[in-house]
């Protein structure tokens, strides 16, 4: 991943992007929910069912001056990393300018949340209601790792996830994050989709 973002980000910066890890989590995060549906739902408590999107708007919790705010990247399944990139440094600007229009927050179906920027590694993240489940990103740092019988440094980026027991459970919880961890490993299968 590292190295795919680092080939990419000097062609981002001419195009006036910058690109950071969040687009390549987005889209992690979009492949794992299209095959763990139950992470991108809403439990209607109400009338005691569980309510399972067919679309993928992406929450990007954003620090602002005024506390957290939490922009959505819609469609995300439609875009390109870049496209990500692009509206992602788009929404974090408008929310810390107090410039957001309302239903640019509004919408989502999942949430991510990075303390890695502000060098957290690991948090207990709150899901953001009425979604069902809540991955936090931290800092990446490296760890030396034994790997065919050799000593190797690599790079390593926690991972934390909230969800609500009552629509998923542990296992599949496990599932979902290790689905996450495959993408981000090998981030050239997520940028084949757009």
């Amino acid at each position: 991943l590292k190295e795919i973002r680092d080939k990419a980000k000097k062609d981002a910066e001419m195009k006036g992007i910058k690109l950071t890890y969040l687009p390549y989590v987005v889209k992690a995060v979009v492949a794992a929910l299209k095959q763990y549906p139950r992470f991108n739902a809403t439990l209607d408590e109400e009338n005691r069912v569980i309510i399972v999107k067919k679309y993928f708007n992406i929450g990007i919790a954003v620090d602002t001056e005024d506390g957290l705010m939490v922009p959505v990247i819609k469609a995300a399944d439609m875009k390109s990393v870049l496209d990500i990139a692009r509206e992602a440094g788009e929404l974090s600007e408008k929310a810390k300018d107090r410039k957001i229009d309302l239903m640019d927050l509004r919408g989502g179906s999942f949430t991510i949340s990075n303390i890695g920027s502000i060098g957290g590694y690991y948090a207990t993240p709150i899901i953001n209601y009425p979604e069902v489940a809540l991955l936090m990103t931290g800092k990446m740092f490296d760890k030396i790792v034994l790997e065919d019988d050799k000593m190797k440094v690599k790079k390593m980026m926690p991972l934390s996830l909230s969800f609500d027991h009552r629509v998923i459970d542990g296992a599949d919880a496990a599932r979902f994050v290790n689905v996450i961890k495959q993408y981000l490993e090998s981030p050239e299968l997520i940028l084949k989709e757009k």
